[in-house]
């Protein structure tokens, strides 16, 4: 089995000395949504999914990095769209200089 992508995201804004209330986190997420890359759902090759949200190519726009279980591989999405309406593109593979950028497991 090769599950779909699925990420439900939350934002939590305070400042740095406002308490967060862990207690009823849970009724302040939105449910879960399927994540698309280029009109397609996103799926990676072996396993478990990690998903993470920064700006990697510094244009402003968060972009969408994937870690994958199979080979530790993580994949980097572009935000062709906004920061409210993100749309992402194709993955390029994270690389680290010239290599594949990869995180170990074990």
């Amino acid at each position: 089995m090769n599950p779909s992508l699925l990420i439900g995201l939350a934002l939590i804004v305070g400042g740095e000395d406002a308490p967060v209330d862990s207690k009823n986190i849970a009724d302040e997420l939105n449910p879960p949504v399927r994540i698309e890359a280029g009109g397609m759902p996103i799926d990676v090759d072996v396993g478990h999914a990690a998903p993470f949200v920064g700006d990697f190519d510094r244009d402003g726009k968060l972009d969408l990095l994937v870690g994958q279980f199979g080979e530790g591989k993580l994949r980097i999405y572009p935000n062709v769209g906004s920061n409210t309406q993100p749309r992402f593109d194709q993955f390029q593979w994270f690389k680290a200089g010239a290599d594949l950028g990869v995180v170990p497991a074990g």
